[in-house]
């Protein structure tokens, strides 16, 4: 063999090599982005799975509460109407009361001037005192019927505003559902829905209002930190009184509250752990952390 031979022996079994290098890095590069795809493919299904899940929470609680605003609107309509028809009988029972009212002066006048025997003004006496107080008693039972027709004007106005807060609230809540929902259909990861799942802030407050149950317990409380102060919907809360000197000053834990219902400048919480010794009320303190 010529040494040109011997040459391109050595170059076809060099080349022989670097394919097969060549190949094998190939194969192995083919593998790694074969097992990424497939683990790219679980995940893309999880999240799939995640946001069908949501969209149908969303969707469930969304008819709820849109059934919750209608039922509002509904009742806000009767109690307006109930408070029309009770000032109609308002209306009615005063102009009894000034018929009622004409009536007895007539008979008064009347009884004045009636006759001119002495026996007879008697007896004409006696009988318009019978009707007199048969007249005041009428006026003083149309006053009292009209003074409960008042009070009743005034409950049905309260609940009227009670039931379009009630509609105020809900419509709101709604919108911050949709809110989410939208950040949701961006982004699963989306920093603002993320937050949700974090734990409070440090925040301190009052408790506004409460709300007792049938044993006489507090079920559910009104608080002076809302979605301004970093909180929402499942942050859970923890309720303290300032100690007295009888005590020492020191604080007394009353229990825990899991907020069900946050606004910018207030929220709603329902007690998931009371203390044993003490109960909540209007006034006692709210902290994030004991």
């Amino acid at each position: 063999m010529s040494f040109v031979g011997k040459i391109l022996v050595v170059v076809q079994v060099i080349l022989s090599v670097c394919f097969m290098g060549f190949a094998g890095a190939v194969y192995t590069a083919q593998n790694n982005w074969r097992a990424e795809s497939k683990k790219l493919e679980g995940n893309l299904k999880n999240v799939q799975t995640s946001m069908a899940e949501l969209e149908s929470e969303y969707s469930n609680y969304k008819t709820e509460t849109t059934q919750k605003v209608n039922d509002a609107l509904s009742e806000a309509q009767k109690a307006k109407a109930a408070n029309k028809l009770l000032e109609q009988q308002s209306k009615s029972y005063q102009n009894q009361l000034e018929t009622v009212r004409a009536e007895r002066d007539t008979s008064v006048a009347q009884a004045e001037t009636t006759g001119e025997e002495a026996k007879f003004r008697r007896q004409e006496s006696g009988r318009q005192r019978v009707v007199n107080k048969t007249l005041h008693n009428t006026v003083n039972d149309l006053r009292a019927k009209i003074k409960n027709l008042e009070d009743t004007i005034f409950t049905q106005s309260i609940r009227e505003k009670n039931l379009v807060a009630k509609q105020n609230k809900l419509l709101n809540e709604l919108k911050y559902l949709n809110k989410i929902v939208s950040n949701l259909g961006v982004d699963p990861k989306d920093p603002a829905i993320a937050g949700m799942q974090s734990p409070p802030p440090a925040v301190e407050g009052l408790i506004l209002n409460t709300k007792k149950d049938k044993r006489n317990g507090t079920k559910f409380v009104e608080v002076s930190l809302g979605s301004d102060d970093g909180l929402s919907k499942g942050h859970q809360l923890f309720v303290y009184r300032f100690g007295t000197e009888a005590n020492g000053n020191r604080p007394k834990y009353l229990g825990k509250i899991e907020l069900v219902y946050v606004d910018p400048d207030k929220a709603v919480g329902t007690v998931i752990d009371a203390a044993k010794n003490g109960v909540i009320e209007k006034g006692d303190h709210v902290n994030s952390k004991l």
